[in-house]
């Protein structure tokens, strides 16, 4: 990295040791991935090239925060020239099972014994419907299994003794019914830019994809995200997350305060107020929220700051709109002047969205 700067203290690389570290342990955000990719074409310069020395205790600078996108620059339309979809009445709360087989597959037979024929096989985690129950409470019948034959009936039946019954906070849902489609794909386009004379790189766009698989720690699903910059400006990247197919919530949830880590925000985040129109023609219902700020602290006296707004799809909680700003931030003392949260006009501005996805989402139409 060719850096401009006189300072080894306030370099910017230097500021951020433990780079490699965040993103080892979290690997749950695009913006985690971006912090390392773009220090690789911005740099900052030190203060007091910039500031002069003045002897003054404590100096706050002030310069203003790059605009917010207005409406996401018209992507976020009117909800009154749509028709919402009608709720469907919540109907009584049926009992549902849950197979708990110690992490195996258990099968799934014809019929109430071991003499009938074994006709699928249940992920331990997956949830299904009762429809009734064996004579000797042995066995449950449950609803429904896919991809079996017409000469099998799709209503079948688990042994009592690999599975349990479903409490009544767990949101007992049938497999044909989760939020998230297990072979869930979708996609992103990201266009970043720097608005600072030292960055080296100005601006770059990325393709972000997602692609659902099996986790080792059922019922969550592996989502596996890889990004892709255009044009080679940045390396390619990626990290997963495990995500609950039934509540579309992130598996750890720690950063759910936390506006940058969205992706998964979960069934209903908020009421709808605003429609989003994919590349494809479909239009989807979406919560947008904000504007948000948080701040995390690099080392060495810097700062980042973002401030941003999101807007998320009101039926799974999928990520749809992001978009931020990020402004470098100094606190410490230099060339005898001391600053507190210092901008020194460095700053990015990102926006993601949603371009498709195979899952169902909360489809609308206009009126």
């Amino acid at each position: 990295m060719h850096l401009q700067n006189n300072d080894p203290q306030l370099i910017r690389q230097a500021a951020f040791p433990n780079q490699r570290k965040f993103l080892s342990t979290h690997l749950a955000s695009l913006t985690a991935v971006f912090i390392v990719m773009i220090l690789a074409g911005c740099v900052v310069q030190a203060p007091g090239s910039t500031i002069p020395a003045s002897g003054a205790t404590t100096t706050t600078i002030t310069n203003t925060v790059p605009t917010l996108p207005d409406n996401f620059n018209g992507a976020v339309e009117d909800l009154t020239n749509y028709a919402l979809p009608t709720p469907v009445p919540t109907s009584a709360a049926k009992l549902s099972v849950i197979v708990s087989a110690g992490g195996s597959r258990a099968n799934v037979r014809s019929g109430p014994g071991t003499n009938f024929p074994i006709v699928s096989k249940a992920d331990s985690g997956a949830t299904f419907t009762v429809v009734s129950k064996s004579q000797d409470d042995n066995w449950w019948q449950i609803c429904c299994i896919t991809g079996l034959t017409n000469t099998v009936t799709s209503t079948t039946w688990l042994a009592s003794s690999v599975v349990r019954v479903a409490g009544a906070g767990e949101a007992a849902v049938p497999v044909s019914e989760r939020l998230l489609d297990p072979a869930l794909t979708a996609q992103w386009q990201v266009d970043w830019k720097c608005d600072s004379e030292r960055c080296q790189v100005k601006q770059c766009s990325a393709v972000v994809d997602v692609k659902a698989g099996p986790s080792t720690t059922q019922p969550w699903l592996s989502m596996q995200h890889q990004v892709t910059w255009n044009d080679a400006c940045f390396a390619k990247d990626s990290w997963v997350f495990e995500v609950d197919p039934n509540t579309g919530k992130e598996r750890t949830g720690e950063y759910n305060d936390n506006f940058l880590y969205s992706y998964w925000r979960g069934k209903q985040p908020g009421a709808a107020n605003g429609v989003y129109t994919l590349k494809g023609g479909r239009s989807l219902a979406v919560w947008c929220s904000g504007p948000y700020k948080t701040e995390i602290e690099e080392g060495s006296g810097w700062t980042t700051s973002y401030e941003g707004n999101t807007c998320h799809d009101v039926r799974t909680g999928l990520l749809v709109l992001l978009s931020y700003n990020k402004r470098w931030l100094f606190t410490g003392k230099y060339q005898g002047q001391t600053y507190d949260h210092a901008y020194f006009g460095d700053s990015e501005t990102l926006e993601q969205k949603l371009i498709d996805t195979n899952n169902t989402l909360s489809w609308v139409e206009k009126k």
